[in-house]
């Protein structure tokens, strides 16, 4: 649960009860109690060590890998000369022994197919976590069996498209003919389409291009309608931001604020305000940021509002050497020692060891979001460590 009030996974058990997801936690209340369904609060800091954990694992069973996200990563298996069903059942062992994580291992000649091939191995119960799609006959079957918006890089606007023209499956979008393909889904859909016949039109791609945006947003465990605790919010989102971009050896030339309504209380005034304003020179320095926040606040407040979620967006993000600059500004500074001490000092004891003054302690404030029911952070903090006896 994000914020104990929305679904952002779900066990295959609360599949089956019908819990959807995003699904707000008060419109599942009676099925929580009825069918005692165990709730969780977010707890990122523990999923991004273990995804990490994961990760490393499999990337040193192949020499070519690229993560794709938080759960998911592609191998290149060319030139490996295995039994596809043994290393992959040798590997997903290995996983669950050391990191305790069931995973779903998905084979095939394009990444499309892999997709596609895992998400069957998710399903199954005969298929032990592995499904390897090597044979066109198995291949034909798997696609018949699978709706066209169940397709890698098909979304729901592409597939209700699709469905007026009579092509509901992956097998019949494997059969389009290119023009009507391209036609309908761009170039992006059309690769789609050659990947499902097995030709290779996407990369491994282990070298992603450079983040556009970074943002830092939160739904509130309490609506504000104090304008200097919306103040300390957001420059708290400003000083995580920051840190971001410092990591990314990113600056940014823009910022947008922005604000919510809680849109469950429909009984309540609904609102999203916001204003973007322009840095000269770019910057990844929290304190010019801050500054910027405070400036703005007015820009964006009003005393009658109740303010349920709230960020900042970094936008026209680049490298120092190649932002924008005038005769009157200069250039980015690309050797910050402040900025380089703090995140130094937060390495070393913790995010948010030292902060900016203005800043807040994320375990502090009413406003930070609400997380109950969060489990332990087992693999991140020394007093989580669980004790064995």
């Amino acid at each position: 649960m994000n914020n104990d009030g929305c679904t952002i996974a779900r066990s295959p058990e609360a599949k089956a009860l019908g819990i959807k997801m995003g699904q707000p936690l008060f419109q599942i209340r009676d099925l929580v109690r009825r069918y005692d369904v165990i709730v969780k609060s977010s707890n990122y800091a523990l999923y991004g060590d273990i995804s990490r954990r994961v990760m490393t694992l499999i990337a040193n069973e192949a020499p070519d890998s690229a993560i794709y996200s938080i759960d998911e990563i592609f191998v290149d298996l060319d030139n490996m000369p295995i039994d596809h069903d043994r290393w992959a059942l040798d590997l997903k062992v290995k996983i669950l022994r050391e990191t305790g994580i069931p995973v779903g291992i998905g084979i095939s000649s394009t990444k499309t197919l892999a997709k596609l091939a895992n998400r069957l191995a998710k399903k199954s119960s005969k298929a032990q976590g592995v499904v390897v799609l090597d044979d066109q006959k198995w291949i034909d079957v798997a696609l018949n069996r699978t709706e066209a918006v169940d397709v890698w890089g098909v979304g729901r606007k592409s597939a209700l498209k699709l469905a007026t023209f009579g092509v509901t499956t992956a097998l019949q979008l494997r059969d389009m003919p290119d023009p009507a393909a391209r036609k309908m889904m761009t170039v992006g859909g059309l690769k789609t389409v050659r990947e499902l016949r097995g030709i290779r039109c996407i990369d491994l791609d282990d070298s992603p291009a450079q983040r556009e945006t970074v943002c830092v947003s939160r739904s509130f465990g309490k609506e504000i309608g104090d304008k200097e605790r919306l103040k300390e919010a957001l420059i708290t989102f400003a000083g995580r931001a920051c840190a971001k971009l410092r990591r990314l050896d990113l600056v940014a030339c823009r910022i947008q604020l922005f604000i919510l309504s809680n849109g469950f209380k429909k009984d309540q005034p609904q609102f999203s305000r916001g204003c973007e304003l322009t840095m000269t020179p770019a910057t990844n320095d929290t304190r010019i940021v801050s500054n910027l926040v405070g400036q703005n606040i007015n820009r964006i407040w009003r005393n009658d509002l109740a303010v349920k979620k709230a960020g900042i967006l970094m936008l026209d993000l680049c490298r120092p050497e190649d932002a924008p600059r005038d005769l009157f500004t200069g250039h980015c500074q690309l050797d910050n020692p402040l900025m380089k001490a703090i995140d130094q000092l937060e390495g070393k004891f913790g995010k948010e060891a030292v902060t900016i003054g203005r800043m807040s302690r994320s375990n502090g404030p009413d406003w930070f979001m609400t997380s109950t029911n969060r489990s332990p952070c087992y693999t991140t903090k020394w007093k989580d460590i669980p004790a064995i006896r």
